[in-house]
């Protein structure tokens, strides 16, 4: 099968690297370094969605077992599941599986995973 990933619009379009996307977040949540305090402030700003997750600005604020949150995207579309982000401290993670998830458990385990590689 193929799938043309711009079906999922934004979701599909960036072509990028795991470790791209953990200096890109790291550098983000750094003020005025690639946003003004302000604007970061806003992409900061999280409305509660469940589970102690925040839906803000193009990013999710996720809560870590160790304390404090991490801050960026994830998302699925057929084939791929995507889940990481970085923390206020700089520690960043991203982790991205070929798969076709048929629950929510390949999303929990991705978290988990998320959450050990934060936390050590």
């Amino acid at each position: 099968m193929e799938l043309d990933p711009s079906a999922a619009w934004a979701a599909g379009q960036m072509v990028s690297t795991n470790s791209d996307l953990n200096r890109f977040f790291t550098e983000l949540l750094v003020p005025d370094r690639l946003l003004p305090a302000a604007q970061l402030a806003q992409v900061r700003t999280t409305v509660p969605i469940g589970g102690g997750v925040g839906a803000g600005l193009g990013v999710f604020s996720r809560p870590l077992s160790c304390g404090g949150v991490y801050r960026g995207p994830g998302g699925d579309i057929p084939g791929n599941e995507t889940r990481g982000g970085a923390t206020d401290e700089g520690r960043a993670v991203n982790v991205a599986v070929t798969t076709v998830p048929t629950d929510r458990a390949v999303t929990r385990n991705l978290e988990d995973v998320v959450d050990a590689a934060l936390c050590r």
